[in-house]
């Protein structure tokens, strides 16, 4: 039982990591909302463009994120700064209150594991970064418990 706290202390542990990543380049790309405006200078065009005036990117695929076209568009708009911050701060709340029913007295063992089943799953949307461990696997969590239940 001890090697598998451990392995969710170092999942909780490693998502906390991958979350203050996502926080940092939302910051670092500004940290407030972009919103895409007609632009006049040097031609009329569509433009994503921060609070302070910069142009992220435009119709013509110019500025810092060389993104073009209506999908660029939306996929920008939908994942621009602000929203990422906002998006960072509701998993830390997640988790921690994830972690909390994990481990608090009154929890039953069918809810704390269900609790590190919700955990793993968050986790999935990061297993492509380094330091991700198959054994965080939901689907191999799953079998893992059950071949204990048999």
């Amino acid at each position: 039982m001890a090697s598998s706290r451990s392995s969710f202390d170092s999942l909780v542990e490693w998502l906390l990591l991958q979350i203050a990543e996502d926080e940092m380049k939302a910051r670092t790309a500004g940290g407030q909302a972009w919103r895409w405006r007609v632009v006049d200078e040097p031609a009329q065009r569509d433009a994503l463009v921060r609070a302070d005036g910069t142009i992220c990117a435009d119709s013509w695929g110019a500025g810092e994120t060389g993104f073009r076209g209506a999908e660029a568009k939306m996929f920008i708009e939908r994942f621009n700064p602000e929203r990422i911050l906002a998006d960072c701060e509701a998993k830390r709340r997640m988790l921690a209150r994830l972690q909390n029913l994990a481990r608090a007295w009154w929890t039953t063992s069918r809810s704390a594991d269900e609790a590190r089943s919700i955990i793993r799953e968050m986790a999935v949307a990061y297993a492509h970064r380094p330091g991700y461990r198959d054994e965080w696997r939901p689907d191999l969590a799953v079998r893992s418990l059950q071949a204990v239940a048999q």
